[in-house]
């Protein structure tokens, strides 16, 4: 009786720990520093519920210079130890030419700080992406949210760069 009261009691306590943990329904512990900067920063977002590893947000920015855009969506991955920050796709890419495809790309790359512009090449996109580490008590949220805006611009003010690349 007493090994059955002791298992009941240690599954109350844990259940409580995880309940505290996952109270504000996020799976990362990240997730509500990168919300309240949302917030603070006055950004209108939306989780996405597509992931089991960690929560999954959508900010849209309108852009400033690229005529071609209507739209810029920034999908960001909260995970356990990090997030990832992505840019909006682009696809159907002519890679008829693979080494002038790189070249186009690294220059790309070589001119822009913090992200990076990545070719998938099993489906045939370029993609923006930068990893921003987990640092409890270090202003994640706020660096999330940068780096949610500095890919938005970033993909602005190259876009007709990125799109040249296309078929």
């Amino acid at each position: 009786m007493k090994r059955k009261i002791s298992l009941f009691l240690v599954l109350v306590c844990a259940f409580w720990s995880c309940a505290g943990a996952l109270a504000d329904g996020f799976l990362s512990p990240g997730s509500s520093e990168v919300t309240a900067a949302f917030d603070a920063a006055g950004l209108k977002y939306s989780q996405l519920d597509i992931s089991n590893s960690g929560d999954v947000f959508r900010i849209s920015y309108a852009p400033a210079t690229s005529t071609q855009l209507d739209s810029i969506v920034v999908t960001i991955h909260v995970m356990e130890s990090s997030a990832a920050v992505l840019g909006p796709s682009i696809g159907d890419i002519d890679t008829s030419d693979m080494l002038s495809l790189y070249q186009a790309l690294e220059s790309l790359n070589d001119s822009v700080s913090f992200i990076r512009f990545i070719y998938d090449t099993t489906d045939n996109y370029i993609y923006s992406s930068v990893e921003i580490p987990y640092l409890e008590n270090a202003d994640f949220g706020e660096m999330v949210e940068r780096y949610a805006y500095i890919t938005a611009l970033v993909v602005d003010q190259h876009y007709s760069e990125l799109a040249a690349l296309k078929k």
